[in-house]
């Protein structure tokens, strides 16, 4: 069983991913630039990308694709 820390970290990651395959549009009514759409992506993308490399997530990774339930990256 994961630790809770790290089921913390897979839902922050789905909500991140979730945020980067988000239409360009934002949510509210609000008027926003193509720069701060671009630059939050960035800093979602980053986010993610210190998620995923956090060790006890990525431990956690290697042992469910060990086990067969998560398909190897390639």
């Amino acid at each position: 069983m994961p630790s809770e820390s790290v089921l913390i970290r897979l839902a922050s990651i789905a909500v991140h991913a979730e945020e980067l395959l988000a239409p360009d549009q934002p949510t509210g009514k609000v008027r926003v630039g193509l720069t701060k759409i671009k630059n939050d992506r960035r800093r979602t993308m980053e986010d993610l990308l210190v998620l995923l490399a956090d060790p006890e997530v990525r431990g956690y990774l290697t042992e469910m694709e060990r086990l067969g339930m998560l398909q190897p990256n390639g």
